[in-house]
């Protein structure tokens, strides 16, 4: 692929505003041709095409002259589109992990769509975006999920998941390049909690102690329906204890 087709290319498949798709093109082609030539080159996109110009003589020199796209290798052409596509990975994952990390703290309810050999559990579950809604995945580990229902789990089940943590990790043997990782819990006080201001829309409810998997200890404003507690009880196969205070 030439130069010429990446402007368009970019611009299509990430809907990338035009000065964004711009500034990224001169930014990355400008420090990869530099390093491909040992000399300092400067970019400039106009439109759909290129102007590349290379220091000429010695290094440092403010005299550059004009470099025709025909003249560069195929393969700096592809360091050039594989450098391009790296740059547009980091910022899709950092564009994700803006919107993804509001997430923390809340309250979610997943599928398990996925059992690994350690016992960590892969769910899908679905979030809302402005005009559809889409898939996304987050880890619950062995630790995090009540001693009883270790091993119990079976892909389809459908639970409810406290969302501890959202977090950016590196890719393993890939510089620069990072995905979302999202954590969950099974075994957080908080899981209670939620569930139960959620099915009441009662804001005053707390849980300052759980032995997750036995019992958990809620105190709470008003009074709640039994059938709310002993469905919240079901959901976490364990004794919820709820206690009044005025």
């Amino acid at each position: 692929m030439s130069l010429e087709n990446l402007y368009r290319e970019i611009a299509l498949e990430y809907r990338l505003p035009e000065k964004e798709t711009r500034t990224l093109l001169e930014r990355t082609l400008s420090g990869t041709l530099s390093e491909s030539f040992g000399k300092r080159v400067i970019v400039l996109v106009s439109g759909n095409g290129f102007s590349i110009y290379r220091e000429k003589g010695k290094p440092n020199t403010a005299e550059l002259e004009h470099l025709p796209t025909d003249r560069l290798s195929r393969k700096v052409v592809r360091l050039c589109r594989y450098r391009i596509g790296t740059e547009l990975q980091k910022r899709k994952s950092l564009v994700e992990f803006d919107y993804l990390k509001s997430l923390q703290g809340s309250l979610i309810r997943g599928t398990v769509d996925r059992i690994r050999d350690n016992g960590s559990l892969i769910v899908l579950f679905r979030v809302d975006e402005l005009f559809n809604r889409r898939e996304i995945s987050g880890t619950c580990p062995l630790s995090q999920q009540p001693p009883r229902e270790r091993r119990e789990y079976h892909i389809g089940d459908s639970r409810y998941f406290f969302v501890a943590k959202v977090r950016l990790v590196s890719l393993a043997g890939r510089e620069k390049l990072f995905r979302v990782d999202i954590r969950l819990s099974r075994t957080s006080r908080l899981l209670p909690e939620l569930l139960l201001k959620m099915k009441s829309e009662i804001v005053e409810i707390s849980c300052p102690r759980r032995i997750a998997g036995r019992i958990s200890f809620v105190v709470s404003r008003e009074r709640l329906p039994r059938e709310m507690i002993q469905a919240v009880s079901a959901e976490l196969g364990e004794r919820v204890k709820v206690t009044w205070e005025s």
